[in-house]
């Protein structure tokens, strides 16, 4: 690896972001948190406006998950920040409010992994462990022409295990995760890579031989699981009904009730035999939602209730809830 002309290209080169200009681990913390699947010109707005809120460990510690949900609403996600919150009331309470700068300890955090205790340990401590992250798979696989399949654990943890021979050989541990984490996202990118402007160029063996666009290999994902629901803006004295999930996705945000099935008739029955008693007024536009793995079609409908169950809350401000994107899909239809 040519160190001294990638870590010269990072100096010159890398853009000027927030969490590239500090070595403060919470900061970093919840950079790589944001970025986890989310591309930088989305998290910006978000990680601003999340550090003002939250300037400390300690304040997001003592902050609700329904106010740090607020917070983020739109960025999509969403487990993530439950266990950065969960992250950050372990290190107030196991560890006085005190980041740890031990690789070992860092990683006994609720909702850090591998990678990002090698990205704080390496970025804010500059200690060697590998932060392999999907751009550094790519520089690596292209430079090296590693023909694994990294849609699977095992040869990315391999991959990785390279990348810590490499760490290690750096001396400069902060540099070379930083630089490497660039290079792909700027120059060695998915499609129409600059391989012209590379530092690495002239050692990079897919650039040779000019098979860029194979490497990495990752084989394609299953098609996504397209789910229908009939949803149903309900009304009781004139505030909406809204219910707080408690599934895995989209856990702790509000939503409009909705029933999984493929007619109206069903999910009105489903309704009435959980308590409701209401009545439809209008339908509205339907909605498609598309996660990472699933698809949602949602039929939606306007009612009035006369009779409503317990266990469901009545807003008419949504904006003091967390509510995700795709009901405020809804929510826009009748601004």
């Amino acid at each position: 690896m040519d160190y001294q002309s990638l870590f010269k290209w990072y100096e010159l080169n890398h853009r000027k972001l927030p969490f590239r200009e500090t070595k403060d681990p919470y900061k970093i913390w919840v950079s790589e948190v944001m970025l986890q699947q989310t591309q930088v010109e989305t998290v910006l707005p978000f990680y601003d406006r999340f550090l003002k809120e939250y300037p400390s460990i300690q304040d997001l510690s003592e902050a609700s998950l329904e106010e740090v949900l607020n917070i983020v609403q739109g960025i999509g996600y969403y487990k993530r920040f439950k266990l950065l919150k969960k992250g950050a009331e372990y290190v107030v309470s196991k560890l006085n409010g005190i980041f740890p700068d031990s690789y070992d300890e860092i990683i006994k955090i609720p909702g850090i992994g591998a990678y990002t205790a090698g990205a704080i340990s390496s970025i804010s401590f500059n200690k060697p462990h590998a932060a392999t992250d999907g751009n550094v798979i790519r520089v690596l696989s292209r430079l090296y022409q590693f023909k694994d399949d990294f849609r699977f654990e095992k040869n990315r943890k391999k991959l990785n295990q390279f990348n810590q021979r490499l760490i290690e050989s750096s001396n400069n541990p902060h540099d070379y995760t930083q630089s490497m984490m660039e290079l792909g996202a700027t120059v060695c990118k998915k499609y129409n890579p600059s391989c012209e402007t590379c530092p690495l160029k002239d050692m990079c063996k897919a650039n040779q031989t000019k098979s860029i666009d194979k490497y990495p290999f990752i084989s394609p994902l299953k098609e996504k699981k397209e789910t229908k629901f009939v949803s149903f803006v309900l009304k009781y004295q004139d505030q909406f009904v809204l219910r707080k999930r408690s599934e895995d996705l989209l856990n702790s945000f509000y939503e409009f009730i909705q029933v999984e099935a493929d007619s109206l008739n069903y999910a009105i029955q489903y309704l009435n035999d959980l308590g409701f008693e209401f009545n439809i007024i209008n339908q509205l536009k339907p909605v498609k939602h598309i996660f990472t793995h699933l698809v949602w079609y949602l039929d939606v409908y306007e009612g009035r209730v006369n009779k409503l169950p317990d266990g469901y809350e009545l807003v008419s401000d949504f904006s003091k809830y967390p509510i995700a994107t795709v009901h405020k899909k809804i929510i826009n239809q009748f601004k």
